[in-house]
């Protein structure tokens, strides 16, 4: 029996233009600058900005710190650049833009549910993927989303039949990924090195190598080509749509 754990957004779920637009709506509480959303929304080449550096990020507070580094006009090159703005922001500073997105996203899904469902969107090669081999797959999600959210996806995209709701490990489980994969060992009765981790981020892969798990990048979510590179380069299987059921499967 194979024990699949998945990210759920960028794998199960592209929810990209959500996050921008939850995300600006909590830069709005937070800050004076009215011109960011504009900025963002209105110009492909700072939303396509937006979207490079989310890769780097791994919690709701991250996509504060790409904002902030879109307000600055900050030079992010590298992991490390972004880290070092992240730890200049502070604790204080990252809780609260986390507690408002959060409070923000609840108060879209609530106000107009259908209009925020229809923000979101599924990969369907993937989907048919996992439904091809559910009988002998333990599947399970592995994410840093809030669990309600996540099990309103799953019944929009009528797909909450494949997950066990006690599988379903959602941002309350834990800040890192770490713990996520050892919960689901524990849930399932496994080795973690029994487990194989999709994810569509590479730090996330990265911090969860020493476990055991098998990681694989999800070449299809918030990614570019700068992280399909370095995930082969750490020597992480890089799965595209079409390369994917053969990576996890062997079929």
């Amino acid at each position: 029996m194979t024990v699949l754990a998945l990210d759920f957004d960028g794998v199960i779920c592209d929810s990209a233009e959500e996050v921008l637009q939850t995300a600006l709506e909590t830069w709005s509480v937070l800050n004076s600058d009215a011109t960011l959303a504009a900025k963002v929304t209105g110009f492909s080449e700072t939303r396509s900005a937006f979207q490079r550096l989310v890769p780097l990020g791994n919690r709701a507070e991250d996509f504060g710190v790409a904002l902030h580094i879109l307000s600055m006009d900050l030079d992010i090159r590298s992991q490390n650049d972004y880290d070092r703005i992240r730890v200049h922001l502070g604790t204080e500073w990252l809780d609260r833009f986390q507690y408002e997105f959060y409070k923000t996203r609840n108060r879209l899904r609530t106000d107009d549910p259908e209009r925020w469902l229809g923000l979101h969107r599924t990969y369907p090669a993937f989907i048919d993927v996992l439904e091809r081999n559910q009988q002998h797959t333990t599947l399970a999600i592995a994410t840093a989303k809030d669990g309600e959210s996540v099990r309103l996806l799953l019944r929009q995209f009528g797909i909450d039949p494949l997950f066990r709701d006690d599988l379903i490990l959602d941002k309350e489980t834990g800040v890192a990924k770490t713990a996520h994969l050892q919960t689901l060992a524990d849930h399932v009765g496994c080795e973690p090195a029994q487990i194989t981790f999709v994810d569509d981020k590479l730090n996330h892969l990265e911090a969860t190598a020493p476990l055991g798990v098998r990681g694989i990048l999800a070449a299809w979510g918030h990614n570019t080509p700068r992280e399909h590179d370095a995930a082969r380069e750490a020597g992480f299987p890089v799965a595209t749509l079409e390369t994917t059921e053969a990576l996890l499967f062997g079929d």
